[in-house]
């Protein structure tokens, strides 16, 4: 984890499982006021902080200030909102901790399991979530962002879709990395595909995912959007189906019809 479990503190009055990097909550409170009405009251009260003698006092002014902030300008409501959205992320992990990330590549949620009990005695699982400062400024965007990111770590905790971390062996780096990326744009159709259905994908996801599918299976030619439909259209796949199609997509050529009468059945099985 990239950073330490002290350096999270402050959790908003609506969510006792939400702890936000106090960073994190100091740079997305300079980009909510910059040019806005609040920025001169924000500046003011701020410079009365340096005021206070003790360094340790001053910190934790600081500290509180800008977490006040943080609460008065709603920065924390997308992310409660997107949590209440999925239940079972919010039952299953024992603490959200949200820390600042350095590039939009960057900008993910991971989930951590320890051996350590967590809520009511299940096993101490932490959700990661790196967010950069601006994006708790932009609620459309970090809206669709925390959707997708949470609807990866909600199959992860589905018995049903049988997560495993690790993908098969591989022969060597290069096939490593293949399967993985293979294994990433049909994970991300997938999810792609459900948001799309309850409204909450933009309208070119299908089309942005239709072309990372395209350069990641160039094998399956004028059948490809048909493939690409079966993961996109899906309501319920297993982790199992994602990697055997990442692994060996050549497969599907040998009988295409049969797989995908096949993918047809299992897409839509309750």
């Amino acid at each position: 984890m990239s950073a330490r479990t002290g350096d999270f503190a402050f959790r908003t009055p609506h969510s006792a499982l939400v702890e936000y990097e106090p960073r994190l909550i100091e740079d997305a409170v300079f980009y909510a006021v910059l040019g806005r009405q609040e920025e001169t009251a924000f500046r003011a009260e701020r410079d009365h902080l340096y005021e206070i003698g003790d360094p340790e006092a001053r910190e934790a002014g600081f500290h509180a200030f800008h977490a006040g902030w943080f609460e008065r300008l709603g920065l924390g409501e997308r992310l409660d909102e997107a949590l209440r959205e999925q239940p079972s992320v919010a039952a299953n992990v024992a603490r959200c901790l949200v820390a600042s990330a350095s590039s939009s590549g960057d900008e993910d949620a991971e989930l951590f399991v320890s051996r350590e009990s967590g809520l009511a005695g299940a096993p101490g699982r932490a959700l990661l979530i790196r967010l950069k400062p601006e994006t708790l400024t932009l609620p459309d965007r970090l809206r669709l962002l925390l959707r997708h990111e949470l609807l990866h770590i909600a199959d992860m905790l589905d018995p049903r879709f049988g997560y495993e971390p690790r993908l098969p062996s591989a022969a060597g780096p290069a096939r490593e990395r293949l399967l993985k990326d293979r294994y990433r744009v049909l994970w991300d159709a997938y999810i792609d595909g459900r948001l799309a259905v309850l409204g909450w994908a933009p309208a070119s996801a299908r089309a942005i995912r239709l072309g990372e599918f395209k350069r990641a299976f160039p094998m399956l030619g004028e059948l490809t959007e048909m493939f690409f439909d079966r993961f996109f259209g899906a309501t319920a796949l297993r982790h199992a189906e994602l990697v055997s199609f990442a692994v060996e997509p050549e497969a599907v050529l040998r009988h295409p019809l049969e797989s995908h009468r096949e993918s047809d059945g299992s897409a839509h099985a309750a």
